[in-house]
């Protein structure tokens, strides 16, 4: 009898002790608060025809296109959307072929290319009639130009308003928004928030920052909407970039496009009509 019991008394104790160390901290730091594997959408601003002759887009933009497709990595790119008005059959192509292969996904980055010298970005201000203009006529010449809706929205160099919302809102195409709101008055679509920076500062990548950045961040993070602009990427900028996804991929962060994430979160938003533009 006596043996028995401290037969279940050992067994006890090591019970207690094996579940202590599995809710002990993975390492020091609170390492065990980060989230295993959110997912990743990138994020890739200002895609505009190339100004060299016989190129539909810039090489920069071609080695990331090349570089995502061969090594499987699901992202996106946003369009300017005023590049669709002039006849680019050779840029539409290209566009329409990357679309095609279910890699990359394109996306509505606003119309107006704007400078340095503009003061305002176009969704700083303007009214909802004025704000849904723009939008419509993006949407309208993806499907023209293009052959498929834009499903996600991102501005260009711009702030948004209350009328922004507004206007995304009152567009069937439209049902993702990239670094988008926390919280939205009239904006009741799938956003998908800022939460760390890609680029930084803006334009460059950096390897050490991202990874210090994703290590601090707090448990339960869904999903990263991370932001870069390809074109802007020297080879020096391009191999940090690099390092950032193979460190994400070590990290067993999935890729998704906007689409994709859609429909793994809401199914029956991601299998609604669009609008007949």
């Amino acid at each position: 009898m006596i043996r028995s019991i401290l037969t279940f008394a050992i067994l006890a104790v090591g019970a207690v002790l094996v579940a202590w160390q599995g809710s002990a901290p993975a390492e020091e730091g609170g390492a065990a608060s980060r989230p295993a594997s959110p997912v990743v959408v990138l994020k890739l601003d200002d895609v505009v025809p190339s100004g060299e002759e016989g190129g539909p887009v810039s090489p920069r933009w071609k080695r990331v296109a090349e570089y995502l497709e061969k090594n499987e990595i699901k992202g996106s790119m946003g369009i300017i959307c005023s590049s669709l008005e002039a006849n680019n059959p050779v840029y539409f192509d290209w566009i329409k072929e990357h679309q095609k292969k279910g890699i990359i996904e394109f996306w509505l980055h606003g119309y107006y290319n704007r400078k340095a010298s503009d003061k305002f970005g176009e969704f700083d201000k303007g009214t909802f009639e004025e704000q849904k203009a723009v939008i419509d006529k993006s949407a309208a010449l993806a499907r023209e130009k293009l052959g498929f809706a834009f499903v996600a929205f991102g501005p260009h160099w711009s702030g948004t308003t209350e009328e922004t919302e507004k206007a995304l809102q009152a567009n069937e195409d439209v049902k993702v928004w990239l670094c988008g709101p926390k919280a939205s008055k009239y904006y009741k679509k799938l956003s998908l928030p800022w939460v760390i920076a890609l680029e930084n500062p803006i334009f460059e990548p950096n390897f050490e920052k991202f990874k210090a950045a994703y290590e601090k961040m707090p448990a339960g993070q869904q999903v990263l909407a991370l932001q870069g602009h390809s074109d802007q990427w020297n080879p020096q900028r391009w191999a940090e970039f690099v390092k950032i996804v193979e460190f994400l991929k070590a990290k067993g962060c999935k890729f998704m496009t906007p689409s994709e994430y859609l429909k793994s979160v809401s199914p029956e938003a991601a299998s609604q009509p669009a609008s007949a533009g």
